[in-house]
């Protein structure tokens, strides 16, 4: 190669050189931004007017969990459900979502009750909006905008939640299935001032994966969800009282859950 050439060729490489390092960094997008987010319902709307805004024990009542792997945990009001889902990577605060159609018990909550549209419309979902610092989550559907507030957030005038999650209390509590003595553990969450009567709603994660949410008022338990799915309709409900906790059956199952969780006394 001749001197000159060289020359030309090396001050061509210097100049693209220079020209990169002048380039600002690409940032990656950030891609499941959702998983291991929980969220309370806080508004629908249909639009042209149609609005429906939840109050606090409301919210409460109606909630999503992005799990890591994939499912989908829904408070569904007096319902359970499960979904999957997927999401595209995070592009200015928008991104792409697929939820899959949503399995749920099939109990009759009182109106006004907001499940029933959970579980019909959040299947058509078509992407999310996601506020700085994960505050605010709206997700945009076929049918519908749902505005929803991060559960790491306390409810106006509530108790303050634990982190990750939409209780206000967690605790592994004793529990049995198949008939078995509550000799197990099993992980449970309480959401207080879940009625708009002041009732709780204890929620326990069997250990197959599936949820049972156990109803109190005050410190009484009163009842459990049930549904045709897992052949709990039937089911009979007792209660044995043992100083400051209740034992629970309900058909096979057994648990044992202490006043302090559900009052947080």
């Amino acid at each position: 190669m001749k001197r000159g050439t060289a020359a030309i060729v090396l001050g061509a490489s210097i100049m693209a050189l220079n020209g990169c390092a002048s380039l600002p960094a690409v940032q990656p997008p950030m891609a499941n931004a959702l998983a291991g987010t929980s969220w309370r319902l806080v508004s629908i709307d249909y639009g042209q007017g149609r609005r429906s805004g939840l109050t606090p024990p409301q919210q409460a009542r109606h909630t999503l969990t992005f799990n890591r792997d994939g499912t989908m945990s829904l408070s569904l009001d007096c319902n359970r459900g499960n979904a999957d889902w997927s999401a595209g990577p995070l592009q200015a605060g928008n991104g792409t979502l697929r939820i899959g159609q949503i399995a749920s018990t099939r109990a009759l909550c009182p109106d006004p009750t907001f499940g029933e549209a959970m579980a019909s419309d959040l299947p058509s979902a078509m992407g999310f909006t996601l506020l700085p610092g994960r505050k605010g989550l709206t997700i945009m559907t076929g049918h519908a905008v749902f505005a929803l507030a991060s559960a790491d957030i306390g409810l106006p005038g509530g108790d303050a939640l634990v982190p990750g999650t939409d209780y206000h209390a967690t605790a592994q509590v004793p529990c049995g299935m198949k008939g078995g003595q509550p000799a197990s553990r099993c992980f449970a969450g309480v959401k207080r001032n879940w009625g708009t009567d002041g009732t709780a709603l204890v929620e326990v994660t069997k250990p197959d994966g599936f949820k049972r949410a156990i109803f109190f008022r005050g410190t009484t338990p009163y009842g459990a969800d049930s549904g045709e799915a897992d052949g709990s309709a039937g089911w009979q409900f007792s209660v044995t009282r043992r100083g400051d906790q209740n034992e629970i059956r309900f058909g096979p199952e057994s648990y044992i859950i202490v006043d302090a969780l559900v009052s947080g006394g």
